[in-house]
């Protein structure tokens, strides 16, 4: 104990400094994850456990199964409402913010039903499908912290014979059959390699047709940016004469992004302007292709050091969760 007329200071100025480096904190990633983050081991017991929550108002679906190593791809049916919207939390093993985000949306919801009314309102209004992850075999090297940098799924794209983490995959978000053909990402080590044909993996396969089966209202793919130069942004499909559905999009995306407040400095998130990629994303597949309104939201800040934060510890993931929820909250709600 500090009890000494001499030692007092010493204490008050130990207090002091570190409550001074507490209030300058600029935030960093962690690695391996925080254990607030979902885990790959345990996904589907946790899936499971929240369909179980409410389970005359959320039920549990496979949509599909990854191309490589054959796992299941869960997605949850939230809601009783005849609208539906898409959410998509990974297409890129590395980007976990948005499995941690969409699984956080549907525990929320659930778990608040009876007890908010503007969730019941917008559940009774809406069907959220929520798709944590479409690409399993590439989080679960993430998620087990093996290694922190893997984009694309695990398909053995050199042909060798055996899978290299560092280089054999697919970049999922570049395979949709829209614009495949304009992207120039042909080489199989290229961390962005669309893959041998458009739509040629399982993967993708499985998120079309969940596309085509239902009319959906909206979609959204959660994605963060490792460089750190796309972050806090909403980008969406490229278009070269914007329409009246497009215009509208467009006040969606920028509500949106005017209610996310940026993770380490001033302002909010914002809504990309000008041209956007002509390649075979999911958000041009759903708005070329089946005519559903589609937005890209990169989820991750860039602290006072120009750092990229994409994996940031339990503190601040709580904080990008909550502040998520409250924008697409208000999103639907104005949709109505």
């Amino acid at each position: 104990m500090c009890v000494s007329r001499r030692i007092l200071p010493l204490c008050l100025s130990l207090i002091l400094t570190l409550l001074t480096g507490a209030c300058a904190y600029k935030g960093g990633n962690t690695f391996p994850l925080d254990p607030l983050y979902p885990r790959y081991d345990s996904y589907f017991m946790d899936m499971n456990t929240i369909s179980k929550l409410h389970p005359d108002l959320i039920m549990l679906h496979i949509i599909g199964f990854s191309s490589s190593d054959d796992q299941p791809i869960f997605g949850f049916k939230l809601g009783r409402g005849l609208r539906e919207i898409l959410i998509i939390g990974q297409h890129h093993g590395d980007e976990v913010l948005g499995v941690a985000l969409s699984m956080y949306l549907a525990e929320h919801m659930i778990e608040s039903y009876d007890n908010d009314k503007r969730v019941q309102d917008l559940l009774d209004e809406y069907t959220l499908w929520i798709v944590p992850t479409i690409n399993p075999d590439g989080w679960q090297f993430v998620s087990r912290g093996i290694t922190k940098s893997k984009r694309k799924n695990n398909r053995d794209t050199d042909a060798n014979g055996k899978f290299d983490i560092r280089t054999d995959g697919v970049d999922l978000n570049r395979n949709y059959p829209i614009f495949w053909d304009l992207d120039g990402e042909s080489n199989t080590f290229s961390s962005y390699y669309k893959g041998s044909a458009p739509a040629s993996e399982s993967e993708v396969q499985s998120v079309i047709a969940l596309g085509r089966k239902h009319d959906f209202e909206l979609a959204i793919f959660y994605h963060s940016s490792a460089s750190g130069a796309l972050n806090e942004t909403i980008f969406l499909p490229a278009v070269e004469e914007p329409d009246s559905t497009f215009t509208r999009l467009q006040e969606l995306a920028d509500l949106y992004a005017r209610s996310v407040p940026r993770d380490y400095q001033k302002g909010t998130y914002q809504l990309h302007q000008g041209s956007t990629s002509k390649v075979g994303n999911a958000r041009n597949f759903f708005y070329h292709s089946l005519g559903v309104p589609a937005m890209l939201i990169e989820v991750g800040g860039v602290n006072k050091d120009g750092v990229s934060i994409i994996h940031p510890p339990a503190r601040m993931l709580r904080i990008i969760q909550k502040r998520h929820l409250d924008a697409l909250l208000k999103t639907l709600e104005t949709m109505i």
